[in-house]
């Protein structure tokens, strides 16, 4: 948890909403008040980031 907490705002929320949450990518999308297309480029960011955050632990 304390890589996640490392990550900006804007992709935590949607990294925890989608994977931790277990939300859809619609209901992601309503909750943020954003598009499904920013929740996947988000997601794949958060995801990419998170992973570059781990090699260096």
């Amino acid at each position: 948890m304390e890589a996640i907490a490392t990550l900006p705002a804007t992709l935590k929320e949607v990294l925890i909403l989608r994977t931790i949450e277990e939300r859809s990518e619609a209901e992601t999308a309503e909750i943020l008040g954003i598009s499904q297309k920013a929740i996947e480029t988000r997601l794949y960011r958060a995801r990419t980031r998170l992973a570059e955050i781990l090699k260096e632990i």
